[in-house]
């Protein structure tokens, strides 16, 4: 991917290496030897046992803010961004749907790719209102504001208020939302739309419900990808 985008999400990747960093320091009440052991071996394990890990250890990976209460971006990996994009070019959706955006790292890599596509509209969904302003502003650096159309407020109103179907559905809010949120995006899938959910394995516990559901449906058919957070693959067969 090569446009106005790039430099920007390189930027916001160390940013969300470097914030992820601070907060493992300040939750981790070893040394910094003890906690760079702690890394080499939480990147060393396979994905969908790195959320005990953190458990085991003290580290969450849950909390909005540090020690410090300093809003954290905990953005999306760089391979998860290039799946979200390949996917948005392979299935060449007109509407998709971004619930919970953050500051729009993921919002990027979708709407990079409707440029690319030259046509389609992601919905941004982000509740933070001085999220919302670095996402406005993040959107006018990359040039896509034609592919945004950014909704700020509480997701489930801002749901309630869709009317039509997606072809993508992107959920990335507290997890223990995952099957309320996701029942009420259900009225808006069609045959083929597909929805992603991430943090499958760094909130293990709180997403049970939401992958129950899933499994005991023949409305769906699911299946967890080993991205670093486990990213739940659902499409919607009927």
């Amino acid at each position: 991917m090569s446009s106005p985008g790039t430099a920007l999400l390189n930027r916001l990747h160390e940013q969300s290496t470097a914030e992820t960093m601070a907060r493992a320091r300040a939750q981790f009440h070893g040394s910094s030897e003890e906690l760079a052991d702690l890394a080499e071996q939480y990147g060393a394990l396979v994905p969908r046992l790195r959320g005990r890990f953190l458990r085991e250890n003290g580290l969450s990976s849950e909390d909005a803010e540090s020690s410090q209460g300093v809003e954290l971006l905990l953005a999306i990996s760089a391979g998860m961004g290039q799946f979200l994009r390949n996917m948005v070019l392979a299935h060449r959706p007109s509407r998709i749907l971004e619930l919970g955006s953050s500051c729009g790292v993921s919002t990027l890599y979708f709407a990079e790719a409707l440029r690319t596509l030259g046509s389609g509209t992601v919905i941004a969904t982000e509740r933070d209102a001085a999220k919302c302003a670095q996402l406005r502003e993040h959107i006018r650096t990359a040039g896509v504001e034609s592919y945004v159309d950014l909704r700020e407020g509480d997701v489930f109103k801002t749901v309630a208020e869709l009317g039509g179907t997606f072809d993508i559905v992107f959920i990335d809010i507290w997890a223990d939302a995952y099957l309320r949120l996701f029942r009420q995006v259900e009225p808006l899938l069609r045959p083929g739309s597909i929805v992603l959910a991430d943090n499958m394995y760094t909130a293990e516990d709180a997403v049970q419900a939401y992958k129950h559901y899933l499994e005991h449906s023949p409305r769906f058919s699911s299946t967890t990808l080993d991205f670093e957070s486990g990213v739940e693959f659902t499409v919607v067969v009927s």
